[in-house]
C-alpha cells in the first residue's frame, strides 16, 4: 500500500556562536544602538533573535522543490524580497546587486568602508581555505577598541561586517570571507539573502540531507510573521500599497544570485500572503525553475543572462494585481489540494475524533451562584498566578541573559588569561633563547679578545720593524735627495756656461765694439743720473729745512689768531652792550625828551636848562640819522 506521507529528511541549520558578539552589543548605550540601526537597518534584531531550530527543520520538510515555496495542506508560503526588506529594514532601491565573489576586490575600497588604513587592512586580511577575509576575533577586538574610543562610524562598520559574515552569510566559523565582504560593500543584502534561502534549501532538498547555510534568524523571523497571533490572518496590511517585484528581464519569474549560486523564486505564489486575491492556479510558465551551481561554471550564458535581467526589473502593484482583500477562490484551493496529493505531506494529518454531546443536568441557582463566585475567584487567582509567572519568566530571562553575559565575560577573561599565559611562555622561551645567544656571544667575545691580543702583539712587532725600515729608507732618501740637488746644480752651471759660450761664439768684432759702446753710454748715463739724484737729495734737504721754518711761523700765527679771537669776543660783547644802550636811547629818550620839553616853562625854567634840553634834542636827532645811515650801509647777511 502506498504511503500517505513523504519521507522526512535530515536537515540542519547553521547555528554560529554569537555570545561574544552579543556581549559586545550589550555594552553599547541604547542611543548608539539606535544610531547603528540608522545606518545598518535591523541587523541587531537579527543578531538577538532566538531561533527555534526544530521549527525551522520542520518548516523545511514542507518545502516544495519544483514550486520554490512551502506547501501546506491548504495554503502556500514563499519568502519575498519585500518581506525580507521590511524585516531587515535595508532598502534595495538604487543600489548595486551582488554578482559574485571578487577575490581581487580593491583593498582601498575595503579599507574605506571599514574606516581603516590600507596597511591595517592588508596586515589583517587572512587566507582560509580558498578565500580571503577577516577573522571574527580581529573585528571584535577592533570594535571593542573603537567602542572605548567612541569612534562610532568605524565601530559600527566593524560590527556590521561581523554580522554579515557570521549571521547573514555564514560560511566558516569565526571567519568573515570575501563573499560576505563583497555583499557588505554593495549595501544591498536583501536579494542575496533571499537567494541563499531558496538556493540552500533547494540544493539540500536534492541531496535529501545536509546543512542549510542560510540566515536562520531571518528565516525564523519571517516564519513567525505568518503564524496567527489572535485570529487567523493570511496577510500583512503593510504590503497593500507596495509594488511587488514580479520578474526581471525576459525571465517569467524572479532570478536570484546568491553567495554559492543562482536560483529562481516565484513571487506569483506569494500574492495571498501579501494581501492580493488568488483567483486560481498560476500559469505554468511563471513557475519555470532553475538551479545554477558555482555561478554558472557549467552554463556561463545563463549566469550572464541573469545579471543582464536585473537591469530591467518588472514591478506590479494594485492596478495590475487587483484590490488587496486577501480573498482566495476555490480554484486555487483545489489546485493546492491536488498539489498536496502529488507531493504528499511530511506528517500524517489526523482527523480529530468528535466528542460526545454532554448531557444536560439541572443545577440549583444557589449552587450556580456559588460556582460563579468560585470561578471568579479562580480566575482572579489565575490572573495573579499568570502575572507572577510572567514576572518569574522575566526574572528567569534576565538571570539567563545576565548569566550569559557573565559567562561571556568569564570566557573573555579566560581567553585573556590564556593569551597572557601564552605570551608569558613565549617570553620565557625568548629569554632562554636570549640567554643561550648571550652565552654564545660571550664565548665569541672571549675568542675575539684573544684574537685581538694576538693581533695587537703582531701589530707592535710590525710597527717596530716598520720604524726601523722607515728610518733606514729616510736616510737613504735624504742622501739621494742631496745627490740629486747637487747633480741638478752642476747641470744648471754647465747649462749657463754652455749658453755663455754659445753666445760668445756668435759675436763678431763689430758687434763686440757696438756692445762696448753701449756699455760705455750706459755707464755715462748711470753717472749722470747719480749726479741728478745727489742734487735732488740736496734740494730735498733744503726744502725740508724751509718746511720746518714754515711750520714754526704757522704755529706763531696760530697763537696770535687765538689771542685775537679772545679779544674779538670781548669787543663783540662790549659792542653788543653799546648797541643795546643805543637802542634803548633811541627808543626811550625821544619820549622822555618830549615830556621834558612839554613841561618847560619860559618864565620859570632857567635858560641854561632849556638850552641843555634843546642840545640833547639836537644830539638825539643826529644820533638817529647816523643810525639810519649805518643801517642803510649794513650789508645783507
Amino acid at each position: 500500500m502506498e504511503s500517505s506521507k513523504r519521507n522526512i529528511y535530515s536537515f540542519k541549520f547553521k547555528d554560529p556562536d554569537l555570545r561574544s558578539l552579543r556581549s559586545l552589543i550589550s555594552q553599547m548605550h541604547p542611543v548608539y544602538r539606535i544610531n547603528f540601526g540608522k545606518n545598518y537597518g535591523n541587523l541587531l534584531s537579527i543578531l538577538n533573535q532566538q531561533v527555534d531550530h526544530t521549527a525551522l527543520i520542520t518548516l523545511a520538510q514542507f518545502y516544495d522543490l519544483p514550486l520554490r515555496c512551502f506547501t501546506f495542506q491548504d495554503f502556500q508560503l514563499a519568502p519575498t524580497l519585500e518581506e525580507f526588506e521590511r524585516l531587515i529594514r535595508i532598502p534595495m532601491k538604487d543600489k548595486s546587486l551582488f554578482e559574485g565573489t571578487d577575490e581581487s576586490f580593491p583593498l582601498e575600497d575595503i579599507a574605506s568602508a571599514l574606516h581603516m588604513d590600507e596597511k591595517e587592512a592588508k596586515d589583517n586580511l587572512e587566507t582560509k581555505g580558498n578565500t580571503k577575509g577577516f577573522s571574527l576575533s580581529f573585528l571584535l577586538e577592533r570594535a571593542h577598541t573603537l567602542l572605548k574610543a567612541e569612534s562610532w562610524d568605524a565601530c559600527y562598520s566593524a560590527i556590521a561586517l561581523a554580522i554579515y559574515g557570521i549571521i547573514l552569510f555564514p560560511n566558516m566559523d569565526g571567519f568573515i570571507d570575501m563573499t560576505a565582504i563583497c555583499v557588505f560593500l554593495t549595501r544591498n543584502p536583501v536579494p542575496t539573502l533571499l537567494a541563499d534561502v531558496y538556493y540552500h534549501i533547494s540544493h539540500r532538498y536534492t541531496k535529501k540531507k545536509g546543512l542549510i547555510a542560510c540566515c536562520a534568524p531571518l528565516l525564523y523571523q519571517w516564519f513567525l510573521e505568518h503564524l496567527p497571533k489572535t485570529d487567523l490572518s493570511w496577510y500583512s496590511k503593510e504590503y497593500i500599497n507596495a509594488d511587488i517585484i514580479f520578474s526581471c528581464g525576459d525571465f517569467p519569474n524572479l532570478p536570484l544570485i546568491g553567495t554559492q549560486g543562482c536560483v529562481n523564486a516565484n513571487p506569483v505564489l506569494s500574492l495571498r500572503q501579501l494581501g492580493y486575491p488568488m483567483e486560481g492556479p498560476p500559469e505554468a510558465n511563471s513557475l519555470e525553475a532553475f538551479l545554477l551551481l558555482d555561478f554558472g561554471a557549467e552554463n556561463p550564458s545563463l549566469f550572464q543572462r541573469i545579471k543582464e535581467a536585473w537591469k530591467n526589473v518588472n514591478r506590479k502593484g494594485k492596478a495590475e494585481l487587483g484590490r488587496a482583500n486577501g480573498i482566495t477562490k476555490e480554484p486555487y484551493f483545489q489546485w493546492v489540494k491536488e498539489r498536496v496529493q502529488i507531493i504528499k505531506m511530511p506528517f500524517v494529518i489526523r482527523t480529530p475524533i468528535p466528542l460526545p454531546e454532554p448531557k444536560l443536568t439541572h443545577v440549583p441557582i444557589e449552587e450556580m451562584e456559588e460556582l460563579k463566585a468560585t470561578m471568579a475567584k479562580l480566575e482572579k487567582e489565575n490572573e495573579e498566578l499568570q502575572t507572577k509567572l510572567q514576572q518569574t519568566i522575566n526574572e528567569k530571562n534576565n538571570m539567563k541573559w545576565e548569566l550569559e553575559r557573565k559567562e561571556a565575560q568569564l570566557q573573555a577573561h579566560v581567553e585573556k588569561f590564556n593569551k597572557e599565559e601564552h605570551k608569558r611562555k613565549k617570553i620565557k622561551v625568548g629569554l632562554e633563547q636570549a640567554d643561550h645567544c648571550l652565552d654564545t656571544l660571550k664565548g665569541q667575545l672571549r675568542q675575539a679578545q684573544n684574537e685581538c691580543q694576538d693581533n695587537e702583539r703582531w701589530w707592535h712587532l710590525a710597527t717596530k720593524e716598520n720604524k726601523i725600515i722607515r728610518d733606514t729608507l729616510g736616510a737613504q732618501i735624504k742622501e739621494l735627495t742631496n745627490s740629486v740637488r747637487q747633480a741638478k746644480a752642476e747641470v744648471d752651471q754647465e747649462r749657463r756656461l754652455k749658453k755663455i759660450a754659445t753666445e760668445a761664439s756668435r759675436v763678431s768684432p763689430m758687434v763686440w765694439e757696438e756692445k762696448c759702446r753701449e756699455v760705455r753710454d750706459a755707464r755715462e748715463s748711470v753717472s749722470y743720473w747719480k749726479n741728478q739724484l745727489e742734487s735732488l737729495r740736496q734740494d730735498n734737504s733744503i726744502w725740508l729745512k724751509e718746511r720746518d721754518y714754515v711750520i714754526e711761523d704757522y704755529e706763531s700765527f696760530k697763537k696770535t689768531i687765538d689771542f685775537l679771537q679772545g679779544d674779538r669776543d670781548k669787543f663783540r660783547a662790549k659792542l653788543d652792550g653799546l648797541v643795546g644802550f643805543c637802542n634803548w636811547a633811541a627808543k626811550d629818550l625821544p619820549w622822555r625828551l618830549r615830556d621834558a620839553v612839554e613841561e618847560l616853562k619860559e618864565d620859570s625854567t632857567p635858560p641854561a636848562i632849556i638850552n641843555f634840553v634843546l642840545l640833547c634834542k639836537g644830539l638825539l636827532k643826529r644820533f638817529n640819522e647816523e643810525l639810519e645811515e649805518l643801517q642803510a650801509r649794513k650789508p645783507a647777511v
